[in-house]
């Protein structure tokens, strides 16, 4: 029997059916919104989770155009064995993306806008001939990218016209409503942006006679900056919250993918890799990486590809002490407790808050369960990787981070410290350490050289049991990685700080400090019997090193 071909990269729901592809039924999300009847719903999920292929199924849904063809797309689907069917292609429908707008400058950003309506307004050019002769011309400067054109009432002015042409209200479904501002923070012009999107959507949303209703998706709810302050008539669902839950895969859809490809010997290494997000409560699997899985029948890194992860990465590089701290926990494989904040500040990226809210909202991090403190009432959330797709994320920026980009470099530098490459291994780091630390952020606090480290070795979480500070002997170590196989080198770390000309000695004080307070002694209790020792002393981008092993 000849397979359905899979959608890979393919978002839009009339393709996708009408082309017989791979198809899991999420239409009853259109039945929960119906029923929910919200003036405006807003679904934050992190990128590559179904939002774009949801939000084309409704347009082609409730869309007045072409009704009767884009019934057929929803025959056999669950929705049609419902009364909701009755509004299939009952309204005028204004569907935008903004997902694609991601430019480096304000003047880029508010071209690529303008294109975007001229392109909408372009195919509701139909409706023109019932308007008057002023409205005639405000359509036009937008058609005809006027700079006198109203670009920021533009969804309003057309959901008029709609509704003058149609006598019906319209439904107004956005897509990634925050690409273009995630975009401008990391560019820099993220005041230009969230000046004209905040009256661009307010206009849209806020007290517009012809909105029937309307859903935006994003990734990130930005909040300060007060978007959506004004809409008292706003439904948020979150994957802290548990309903809407259309997004992502169940583990039964999963089985029945599998199966159905012949790959079903394959579930739990796709388990380990792909699922471990937590949206309501529920266990969800990436779409994106099970589809990329299915196409190449290989496990491996498919939705971390597919972005620069810049946000992400400017916080790993902030080398924030507690931050590292819990990162730490979360490769041994624990869990950390956070308070969350649905609302993400981009003027509080310091926050560590805002930090873990960030990832957790984006994809990188999941939750297992929440509590409430009897105290302040503030809910917490334990947050973990979700699997093995994610951490290998993690690992990769904290290598890139380090070695500015060489992977390879990195990778042959700690294949020397694995085997016991002394003389190789020291050689190495000291060229990586150039390069990787500048004079402005080295200092004269040993705490940076100890997160630098701690950075550095954290992608080793697989092979080590690595831990901090604490004590073994007679005081505390600073860096010590147990090997999981106790055949394989321990190693302990003992760092030092001084001026260019004394690194040497300190060096050699950090090595015989570990000697002389017996710094390996829990490690050989727990038998391992071979320990690499290595003591460095840093001074700015100078360090020395010596090492032993015993």
């Amino acid at each position: 029997m000849v397979k359905k071909k899979l959608p890979v990269g393919i978002d839009n729901f009339k393709e996708i059916i009408e082309n017989n592809y791979y198809f899991v039924d999420k239409s009853m999300m259109i039945d929960e919104l119906l029923n929910k009847k919200s003036k405006v719903t807003l679904l934050p999920r992190p990128r590559r989770f179904g939002k774009t292929l949801n939000m084309s199924m409704l347009n082609y849904f409730f869309n007045i155009e072409d009704k009767e063809a884009n019934r057929n797309l929803f025959n056999g689907l669950d929705i049609s064995n419902t009364d909701k069917m009755m509004y299939q292609g009952e309204y005028p429908v204004i569907y935008v993306s903004l997902k694609d707008i991601k430019v480096s400058n304000w003047v880029e950003c508010f071209e690529e806008i303008k294109k975007l309506l001229k392109d909408i307004f372009n195919t509701k050019r139909y409706i023109r001939e019932k308007l008057d002769e002023s409205e005639k011309i405000d359509f036009d400067r937008i058609e005809f990218l006027n700079e006198t054109g109203d670009f920021v009432g533009a969804l309003k002015n057309l959901s008029k016209y709609l509704f003058k042409f149609y006598g019906k209200k319209v439904i107004i479904l956005i897509d990634e409503y925050d690409t273009p501002l995630v975009t401008a923070h990391s560019q820099g012009y993220y005041d230009d942006a969230i000046f004209f999107f905040r009256n661009f959507l307010s206009a849209a949303l806020k007290g517009n006679p012809y909105l029937e209703f309307s859903v935006l998706t994003c990734i990130l709810r930005v909040a300060k900056e007060s978007i959506f302050s004004e809409l008292n008539n706003l439904s948020v669902s979150t994957i802290l919250d548990s309903d809407f839950n259309y997004f992502g895969l169940t583990t039964e859809e999963v089985e029945e993918a599998l199966k159905y490809y012949g790959l079903d010997y394959e579930l739990e290494g796709v388990k380990r890799w792909y699922n471990g997000y937590t949206f309501g409560g529920k266990l969800v699997y990436n779409p994106w990486s099970l589809i990329n899985f299915i196409n190449k029948n290989v496990l491996g890194a498919y939705w971390i590809n597919t972005s620069d992860n810049a946000l992400i990465k400017q916080l790993l590089d902030k080398n924030d002490k507690k931050v590292f701290e819990e990162l730490e926990m979360i490769f041994k494989g624990e869990v950390i407790w956070e308070t969350i904040s649905e609302n993400i500040i981009f003027d509080d990226l310091n926050n560590t808050n805002t930090i873990w809210s960030l990832m957790l909202f984006s994809g990188y991090l999941t939750y297992e369960k929440m509590r409430i403190s009897p105290i302040t009432e503030l809910k917490s959330y334990s947050l973990k990787i979700p699997n093995v797709e994610i951490k290998s994320f993690f690992r990769q920026s904290f290598i890139e981070s380090y070695t500015k980009g060489d992977v390879h470099f990195y990778g042959t530098m700690i294949e020397d410290l694995f085997l016991g490459e002394l003389n190789s291994f020291v050689n190495k780091f000291k060229r990586m350490y150039l390069s990787a630390v500048s004079y402005h952020d080295a200092g004269d606090s040993e705490k940076y050289y100890h997160h630098f480290m701690l950075g550095l070795l954290l992608t080793l979480g697989d092979k080590y049991i690595i831990t901090s500070n604490r004590e073994s002997g007679y005081g505390r170590y600073d860096i010590a990685l147990e090997p999981k196989d106790k055949k394989n080198f321990g190693l302990i770390f003992e760092f030092k700080i001084g001026d260019k000309n004394s690194i040497g000695e300190k060096a050699k004080e950090a090595l015989a400090q570990i000697d002389e307070k017996k710094y390996d002694i829990s490690m050989k209790n727990n038998g391992v019997s071979k320990v690499i020792k290595i003591g460095m002393a840093f001074s700015g981008k100078d360090v020395a090193i010596e090492s032993e092993i015993n």
